[in-house]
């Protein structure tokens, strides 16, 4: 029974050698939240975007103790939750900043009134709507077609375009973003919008 035993062992480690291993597909910068601990592609991209944003960070694509140092050091410039986390849209606002995306269009002063789309390249066609006794923004992305222009006040239940797939989406969905004052990618930080839709619902 011993012999038997023993000779069954190194079939199974050679079984398991011989299984091949799936590679996994790197992030892209902007595809996940980025926290220490973290390595790859994706974190090497955040490192040069912090670079390009005046924090000389070394391109190493370890999430290390430099990397936090740099990552809270932009929060504070940019008067956002200090956490040495980077979300995926923290991350657009830093690519926008460093010029790697299309500026937001100017918000109109109408409460509340919808930004001009543009092809930006994640959020594809979207639209702005600024409640401005609030100051916060409500962000539309990735639709197919806009039916609001600058200056146009819309209300409840008003059709301001349809869901699509533009920009960076690999289905048709409805990407909605809520903003803290002072809006989007000015200063402010998104939230999750579940309070806001559960209040309209009552």
């Amino acid at each position: 029974m011993r012999a038997a035993l023993s000779r069954a062992v190194p079939l199974v480690a050679v079984l398991a050698v011989a299984a091949p291993v799936a590679q996994a597909r790197a992030a892209e910068l902007g595809e996940r939240t980025l926290e220490r601990g973290d390595r790859g592609d994706d974190v090497r991209q955040l490192q040069e975007l912090l670079t390009k944003l005046d924090l000389e960070t070394d391109a190493d694509g370890v999430f290390g103790a430099g990397t936090v140092t740099h990552v809270k050091a932009y929060e504070r410039r940019e008067d956002l939750p200090v956490d040495g986390r980077v979300s995926p849209g923290q991350v657009h606002g830093m690519e926008r900043r460093a010029g790697q995306a299309a500026p937001k269009p100017v918000a109109s002063d109408d409460p509340p009134g919808a930004d001009t789309p543009v092809p930006q390249a994640a959020a594809g066609r979207y639209i702005v709507l600024h409640a401005s006794a609030s100051g916060e923004d409500y962000v539309y992305m990735h639709m197919s077609t806009v039916a609001v222009s600058v200056g146009d006040s819309v209300s409840a239940g008003g059709n301001v375009g349809e869901v699509g797939q533009t920009g960076d989406a690999t289905a048709c969905h409805l990407h909605f973003e809520e903003w803290t004052a002072p809006g989007w990618y000015a200063g402010g930080h998104a939230k999750d919008p579940l309070s806001l839709l559960r209040s309209l619902d009552a």
